[in-house]
């Protein structure tokens, strides 16, 4: 009886012992999976990502193709015109001023200058 009752109590533990690395497995596994199931989740949300930026990116290169925008460039940094394309170049203003007095003729002088903290205070805060 007592030979019956060991084996018994070795089977019981026999038991014990596999379901413990039956369950430990079984939580390392369902870990694993959780973690490869958010690393795929976060790998489609860079494609994704990914896709919108290819797709901006073909709206700027068929943008850039177009004649309109390659006018505009040739324009702006090329100077260039159209055959019948009038082109006026507008000067800034001068900021001397001539002033007639009657005994010199015309004499040049300059007007106020503001020191720049004004230029910039004006820059900020007047409308």
């Amino acid at each position: 009886m007592k030979k019956k009752f060991s084996y018994v109590v070795f089977v019981f533990i026999a038991g014990i012992v596999l379901a413990v690395f039956i369950s430990v497995s079984a939580v390392r596994e369902s870990y694993r999976s959780r973690t490869i199931e958010k690393e795929v989740e976060t790998l489609k949300q860079e494609a994704q990502r990914i896709e919108n930026e290819n797709e901006a990116m073909r709206e700027r290169i068929s943008y850039f193709e177009t004649a309109e925008f390659q006018e505009k460039i040739a324009k702006e940094k090329l100077n260039l015109q159209k055959p019948d394309e009038n082109v006026v170049v507008v000067k800034q203003r001068v900021e001397k001023q001539v002033q007639e007095n009657d005994d010199q003729g015309g004499v040049v002088q300059d007007e106020k200058v503001d020191p720049n903290y004004l230029k910039w205070w004006n820059f900020f805060f007047k409308y």
